[in-house]
């Protein structure tokens, strides 16, 4: 957790242009209170465990987790065994948001945790067309009612053969070629949630990296 630290720190300066994934804007109505990050995934699922990476380091930038554990993705599907982290335990803390992660299914695709409530709510009205041709399709990012992440942001083969420690390690490290791959993706996904939050912490919102992806919104 301490070289994931380190990344999510590194990643506010990084100074080169990368290729930034596709963020939708939506026009919803954000539930009163701190603005809430939505996250729909899966275990099993390898597009999950490769934006997972650049979404734990942007939420490390508002609050800290408790909780997060070591997981491969199924060994079974496309880029099998790819190293993540995994929400399904994990506990959020933040002055400036609130974050709902939900990860339906095992490793081995049993059922994990439900999809109930607002967060099954939010997910059946975008989770499909126009918005996207997977219906229901995972993963699905929602942040505070005015942007849409579904996909993965980065190719789940970059993660493959290392360990966590050593992804770790690359990510704490701006010049390697997977940081130049995910802290981009981390900053755009960190400009999104400081939209919605009010521009806080401004030490993080003001930084280089994420005004740089700022600009890149739609």
């Amino acid at each position: 957790m301490h070289l994931l630290q380190t990344a999510s720190q590194r990643g506010l300066v990084l100074r080169s242009a990368p290729a930034y994934t596709a963020m939708q804007a939506i026009d919803a109505r954000p539930a009163p209170g701190s603005p809430n990050v939505r996250y729909v995934g899966a275990d099993f699922c390898p597009y999950c465990a490769a934006l997972r990476w650049p979404l734990t380091i942007a939420l490390m930038r508002f609050g800290s987790f408790q909780g997060l554990r070591a997981m491969l993705s199924s060994p079974g599907d496309v880029y099998p065994d790819t190293p993540t982290l995994t929400f399904a335990q994990a506990e959020f803390k933040s002055p400036y948001i609130t974050f709902s992660p939900t990860e339906v299914r095992t490793r081995e695709g049993l059922p994990l945790q439900p999809l109930i409530g607002r967060d099954r709510e939010v997910f059946a009205h975008y989770d499909t067309t126009p918005y996207t041709s997977h219906v229901g399709g995972i993963p699905f990012l929602y942040i505070g009612g005015r942007w849409l992440l579904l996909g993965a942001p980065v190719n789940p083969a970059l993660f493959a053969h290392l360990t966590w420690h050593k992804i770790a390690g690359k990510l704490a490290n701006p010049k390697s070629a997977l940081a130049r791959a995910v802290l981009p993706q981390a900053n755009l996904i960190t400009a999104a949630i400081c939209s919605v939050d009010g521009q806080r912490p401004s030490a993080v919102c003001q930084s280089t990296g994420v005004r740089r992806a700022a600009n890149v919104l739609p």
